[in-house]
């Protein structure tokens, strides 16, 4: 990653964002406090590029690892990043397959409602199909 123009605190912040991928600990390597560090990036167009730049370095380099890893025995990150690189063979699939009859006649047991109650519901339904405009 190339330095900047800027200063060497700056270019200390880039260098430690790279090998960290975290800018508290890149502010805390260059001496400053981290809103310092977004002032310099809210500011400044070119540190803003170099330090996109540096996480994408410092992500890279998390990437690497996690393959080495993967390499030497770690199913779970091999799975990941099989998952990641080749989706469309490794991702989840599912399916759901409904067997047997739906049955759509199914009426409720309304013998215990209330006459009140059922009047209500009457009325409910009443309202419902005219809504629907219906007049079932």
């Amino acid at each position: 990653m190339a330095g900047t123009k800027g200063t060497p605190k700056k270019d200390r912040f880039l260098r430690a964002l790279v090998a960290t991928g975290t800018v508290t600990t890149a502010a805390e390597a260059a001496g400053v406090h981290r809103r310092t560090a977004y002032k310099w990036r809210e500011a400044d167009e070119e540190f803003a590029a170099l330090w996109d730049e540096a996480l994408e370095d410092a992500a890279d380099k998390l990437e690497a690892e996690a393959i080495r890893r993967a390499y030497k025995g770690s199913d779970t990150l091999l799975i990941f990043l099989l998952k990641g690189l080749k989706p469309e063979r490794y991702k989840e699939r599912a399916s759901y397959e409904h067997t047997g009859k739906l049955d759509h006649t199914h009426r409720p047991d309304l013998s215990r409602l209330t006459d009140k109650e059922l009047e209500t519901l009457e009325h409910i339904l009443g309202r419902a199909a005219e809504s629907a405009g219906g007049s079932d």
